[in-house]
């Protein structure tokens, strides 16, 4: 019967002997893949990866409504950094609800 540590150790020998299989196994399905791509003209929009109607659709989805405008069409939704024009009117007096869309 076999002791704990050499299961151990030949588990270890297996994990290695599996990811060396894995990576020529790999190789060979990126190389066809690539293969593919090239026989057929394929792009990253035709695979899904691109700037295709899903990723659009996503984006409108995550579109946030706008929350504050200044008089020269300058707009912020109100998340992520507080924008120039914004910044340089609170420099100069304003104040945020002044922008505030009602």
């Amino acid at each position: 019967m076999a002791t704990y540590q050499e299961i151990v150790q030949k588990i270890s020998e297996l994990q290695k002997q599996a990811e060396e299989i894995k990576s020529r196994e790999q190789a060979a399905v990126i190389a066809d893949i690539r293969e593919k791509i090239e026989q057929y003209g394929l792009t990253a929009d035709d695979l899904g990866f691109g700037s295709g109607k899903a990723v659009a659709s996503k984006k409108a989805a995550r579109k946030v409504p706008v929350r504050y405008r200044d008089s020269a069409g300058n707009t912020w939704t109100g998340r992520g950094k507080r924008p120039g024009w914004l910044t340089q009117a609170l420099a100069n007096g304003k104040s945020v609800e002044d922008f505030l869309i009602r």
